[in-house]
């Protein structure tokens, strides 16, 4: 049931990267709401999942048999000023949580007016990602506070736009996670021989059948395996969106690297 009612996601979210939805001339018209209500703009957060602060959302998906409790911060794609637009997204990813036993937190990127889209640009990033991180540092605050429970480990998934802006945190160790999934996007960030940042294990989902990211993201995989890092690529022949494949596949690897990493070491003879 979640892998159908996650394909009929995927498919809209696809159509929509090139077409934002219209709304409805029937929505709040004739219907006895005054004019004020019906042109107020519906809530950040879908019906399905719960809203943290002001356009942040999360949902908490439990944990798995093993008992490790996962968060991911979730790096949208690019979003339209279209209303309810973000559902689809938001639906999708608590659906993911679901399945997979973990807790999604959906921070939203820096807007003008026209659309959401995360710093990638040198002086994008200049101008927004102090306040882009220190976002994402309450919103990973706040799920502890509200779910009850600090996690065993953090994970960050990046699509189409919120991949390109990840994969350069993940180089640049601007974040302190465990691991990055990378879909429908990523570069070949070169990294700095400065950067102390930790070197947290990249899965990258290649979608080939999607010309404008999939060449990125092959470009992404290979240098980060120039630079000997922690990563693993996948190559599936999918659009433009958050495969079901790719985010099961993903989600399993680092928590096996997670597992891995926190095992102490064999006893030597």
């Amino acid at each position: 049931m979640c892998a159908r009612r996650f394909a009929v996601l995927s498919a809209c979210i696809a159509a929509c990267a090139l077409s934002a939805p219209r709304t409805s001339r029937a929505e709040g018209a004739g219907d006895g709401k005054s004019a004020a209500t019906a042109s107020a703009p519906p809530p950040w957060c879908a019906p399905e999942v719960t809203e943290l602060s002001d356009h942040v959302c999360f949902f908490d998906g439990g944990a798995p048999e093993s008992g490790r409790r996962t968060l991911v911060v979730y790096l949208h794609g690019a979003l339209a000023m279209t209303p309810r637009f973000q559902y689809l997204q938001q639906r999708a990813m608590a659906l993911h949580a679901q399945h997979h036993h973990f807790t999604v937190v959906m921070p939203t990127a820096p807007g003008d007016g026209a659309a959401f889209m995360w710093p990638t640009a040198e002086g994008a990033r200049k101008a927004h990602e102090a306040d882009v991180l220190a976002g994402i540092a309450k919103a990973r605050a706040d799920v502890e506070a509200r779910v009850g429970h600090p996690f065993d480990e953090t994970f960050v998934v990046g699509f189409s736009s919120g991949a390109y802006y990840g994969s350069s945190l993940a180089v640049r160790g601007a974040l302190d996670v465990d691991g990055y999934i990378i879909l429908a996007g990523g570069a070949g960030w070169a990294r700095s021989a400065k950067s102390a940042g930790k070197r947290a294990p990249v899965f990258v989902g290649v979608s080939a059948a999607d010309r404008q990211t999939a060449d990125d993201s092959r470009a992404f995989g290979r240098a980060l395996a120039a630079m000997g890092w922690p990563s693993r690529v996948e190559e599936r022949n999918v659009g433009h969106m958050v495969d079901w494949t790719f985010m099961a596949n993903g989600i399993a690897w680092l928590r096996g690297m997670k597992s891995r990493a926190a095992a102490p070491p064999a006893m030597s003879n």
